[in-house]
């Protein structure tokens, strides 16, 4: 039986756990079996989104349930594709269950992608399984953790450093700067070096946020009118439109950009956005600027240069980020409901393996 947790639509802290045969494989596709996923703050992000961003679409349930993609590593059990051998350890997006039917294309000795018609439409980067070999499982947890938000906050310390638009602006205001993606951002600009980086988080995460050591100074949400004001970058990992309108009133027009990257405050109220001074919050969105370093480097060179980056974030979050590796769909359940509760601290990292 194929086992998987869906969310209602409607009310992301109701939960169910669905079953089904496993089908009979068509030529074509295989049966990947998930070995382990990781859950956090950015799952959730991904539910509040759904429908604007089309993650729903990705793993398709009944009307009113949703299947949040997570990203984790599979391994192929059952193949009736060529060149996609069983035991093939794979890395990508996966829905939360114990078992994930793909049709691959575009076969390589590096990559696959599933080439299932309601997966299209999307990112490639949302498709792409990144063919792996097997490490131990504090490290693979690890990766499942923090790679896809590394990939983004490295990406964002890309685009800041390059732009041309940004050329001597040296103050980057990070929200929800516990979060691992945002974490991500600060630690790739300190290491680059040459930027101040501010975090706002709460005050029940200043100390642990500040103890990473990738930010120069941290403020907490309610002091945020004693920043002093310079020409700065508004990067916002936790769409509270109220932190928002705090960091806007207190930079104004000093702000040469202000865009969005997460929803790590999921349930602040945005039924009523206020007016912004300053400029107009834009998305960013990570894989078009996969996109754009693919296009100038190269597949290859972008996943070496990643790989190599998130090794050693990787190696660093031993310092800050304590991985505990529950087992199965029901614990999966649990850890879902600690996110919406805000009841993981950000020194916690939880990996389900199923």
């Amino acid at each position: 039986m194929i086992r998987t947790l869906e969310v209602s639509r409607t009310d992301l802290g109701t939960t169910r756990i669905v079953e089904a045969p496993v089908p009979e494989l068509a030529e074509g596709q295989a049966l990947l079996a998930v070995r382990r996923f990781a859950l956090t703050a950015n799952n959730v992000t991904y539910a509040v989104f759904g429908d604007m961003l089309a993650y729903w679409s990705l793993f398709p349930a009944e009307d009113g349930w949703g299947r949040v993609p997570v990203w984790g590593f599979a391994e192929v059990v059952a193949s009736r594709t060529p060149g996609v051998e069983v035991g093939q350890r794979l890395y990508g997006y996966l829905p939360m269950a114990s078992h994930l039917v793909i049709e691959p294309t575009k076969v390589t000795a590096r990559n696959l992608d599933d080439g299932a018609a309601h997966r299209q439409g999307v990112a490639v980067t949302y498709n792409r399984y990144q063919r792996v070999e097997a490490v131990d499982a504090d490290t693979e947890a690890r990766t499942a953790l923090l790679k896809p938000l590394f990939i983004t906050g490295w990406l964002l310390d890309d685009w800041i450093a390059s732009d041309a638009g940004f050329e001597g602006v040296r103050h980057v205001i990070a929200s929800s700067a516990s979060s691992k993606t945002a974490l991500s951002m600060a630690a790739s600009l300190t290491a680059r070096g040459g930027f101040k980086v501010t975090g706002l988080t709460s005050m029940r995460s200043a100390g642990f946020t500040l103890a990473t050591g990738y930010y120069d100074q941290i403020v907490t949400y309610d002091d945020i009118g004693a920043i002093p004001v310079e020409p700065a970058i508004y990067v916002d990992f936790a769409g509270d439109p109220a932190v928002t309108a705090a960091v806007h009133a207190r930079f104004g027009d000093s702000l040469v950009k202000s865009v969005m990257v997460g929803g790590a405050h999921w349930d602040a109220d945005r039924s009523n956005p206020p007016a912004l001074p300053g400029p107009k919050p834009d998305w960013f969105f990570a894989p078009t600027h996969v996109g754009r370093l693919g296009d100038s480097w190269g597949g290859a060179k972008f996943t070496a240069v990643t790989d190599e980056a998130l090794a050693g974030f990787v190696a660093g979050s031993k310092n800050w980020l304590h991985v505990s590796q529950p087992t199965g769909l029901e614990e999966a359940a649990a850890i879902w409901d600690r996110l919406l509760r805000n009841d993981v601290r950000p020194s916690e990292g939880l990996c389900v393996q199923v």
